[in-house]
């Protein structure tokens, strides 16, 4: 049997197809893991954000607690914070030339 030219044609064109449907599907399927991927790391954003949040609640009432166990009202407690975080100047020791540096 001798393979008629149209019958290469057709078969030629249905290799054609099928590649171009693979390669449709490929690109779909690389689409689909894209916004999936961008869902998950969504989703873990904001996971994250509210375990984040809630750590943070949990910690304000920890020093609210603390602050009422201690007897300081609220106010008090947040004013004495900033102050630890800032040192007082009478505290501070001047520095005199010459004595404490390093030699050269």
């Amino acid at each position: 049997m001798n393979p008629s030219p149209l019958s290469a044609l057709a078969l030629v064109a249905v290799i054609g197809l099928t590649l171009a449907g693979c390669e449709m599907a490929e690109e779909s399927a690389q689409k689909f893991t894209e916004k999936a991927e961008q869902a998950v790391q969504e989703i873990a954003r904001e996971a994250v954000s509210d375990t984040v949040t809630a750590f943070n609640k949990q910690i304000d009432e920890v020093q609210k607690s603390t602050n009422e166990m201690l007897g300081k009202p609220e106010k008090e407690g947040a004013k004495e914070e900033t102050e630890q975080a800032q040192p007082e100047p009478e505290h501070e020791q001047p520095r005199t030339p010459g004595m404490g540096g390093v030699e050269t």
